[in-house]
Order: C-alpha cells, then structure tokens, then sequence
C-alpha cells in the first residue's frame, strides 16, 4: 500500500504514487501546505519524498560521471596534442573554444589540473585575451563596430539601444541564448560608418531607430528553426 494514498493531496495524484513527475516547484508548494495544515510535515510524506529525492540524486551522480569522464577525455587529448608546443596554453584553450564556443568553469578546471597549474593562471589567460569567452555564445550575433570613424558617427548610440533592447552589455548573451551582443575595434567599412555586423550581414549607416528592426528580424529566424 502507498503510504501517501490516505492523504488527500497523493490521492489526486494516484497516477504518479512515488512523486518522481512532480517538479521541484510542485514539491515546495505541496510541503508548504502540509506545514500550514499540520504545523509538520507528516512523516510518511517525508519519507516518500526522501526516497524520491535520492533516487533523482543517483541519477544526477551517473549523468555527471559520465559528464567528468567526457570532459577529462577531451581535455586529455587536448593537451596530448600541443604538450610540446611552445605557448601550448593558448593554443589547448583555442582548441577548447572551438569545440565548445566558451570556455566552461569545469573544462579550465580539469585544464588547471591535467597541466599542474593554478586555475587562477588559466583565467588569466583567458581573461587577457578577447578572443576567449567565458559564457556560451548565443546562436545568433551582433557586433558594434566601434573604430575612430564608427565612433565619430554615433557608434554609441546604436550600442546604448542595443543594451537597452537586449537586456545586455557587451559581451554578454541574453537570457534565451539567441542573442550575443559584442564590441570591435574595426570591420574595415569605415565609409559605411557607422556599421555593424548582424549574423555575418553589414550593416552601414545605421540608426538607433533600426535596431528594433535587426532584433526582429535575428529573433524570428529562431521561429523559423523550431517549425
């Protein structure tokens, strides 16, 4: 017999006895009101949820070892490759970026220790380094040319809207991961100024008024993979 049927709230949810369907949000919400009805939560709730939350905990531990496994192989072969080159650092992070796109916390960790060295000092490296990022790139970008010609036309302007409209600074990829906005110094179009670069497209003498625009259109290519 399921030691929850005889309350009334795992009784509506006989379908699913041991709970494993019910999201986090579900759980709290339910123990919260078993804490306001009772003063307590019962003790052969908390049993079942507790056998819950350790067969889930088990299967997180089986997923990130294999993850560790996965991660530990590739940054193996990584190093193996360029162990002998002279600034072989940059060259197993560029290695580790195009293969990712960013470099992950847990992939520079096991860098830091498959080399012997301080994580502190492959952050350095990334960090010195623009071309390195640290956050997952977003599926789609657009980049500010901000060179002398660009700025004296207003290259501020568009990358303040931006921000505004995206929710973002420089460098950073919204929430969603559709959208990566970022910053150069110079695209070469100085008479098109001042320009940016939307998905691989230029963009010359653009407006504030045209980001909204651009952003649309960027967005709706996401609709356009989904269907």
């Amino acid at each position: 017999m399921n030691p929850t049927a005889s309350h009334p709230r795992f009784a509506e949810s006989s379908a699913e006895p041991d709970l494993v369907k019910r999201d986090e949000a579900a759980l709290i919400d339910l123990l919260d009101q078993l804490v306001q009805k009772h003063g307590f939560i019962p003790r052969e709730v908390s049993d079942e949820i507790s056998r819950m939350v350790e067969v889930k905990l088990e299967r997180l531990r089986r997923i990130q070892s294999k993850l560790d496994t996965t991660i530990r192989r590739d940054v193996q072969n990584h190093v193996a490759r360029w162990r002998d080159e002279e600034g072989n650092l940059i060259m197993i992070l560029h290695a580790i970026q195009n293969q990712h796109g960013y470099v992950p916390r847990e992939v520079a960790m096991e860098l830091a220790r498959e080399l012997g060295v301080k994580l502190a000092r492959i952050y350095e490296v990334i960090t010195f380094y623009h071309y390195f990022k640290l956050q997952p790139p977003g599926a789609h970008n657009i980049t500010v040319c901000n060179g002398t010609a660009c700025y004296l036309k207003g290259s501020t302007d568009l990358l303040n809207e931006l921000r505004t409209q995206l929710g973002v600074a420089e460098g950073q990829t919204t929430a969603d991961r559709q959208i990566h906005l970022d910053v150069v110094r110079c695209i070469g179009c100085c008479g098109m100024a001042p320009a940016m670069v939307v998905d691989g497209k230029t963009c010359g003498h653009a407006k504030p008024a045209d980001i909204a625009g651009h952003i649309a259109t960027v967005r709706a290519k996401k609709t356009e993979v989904k269907k």
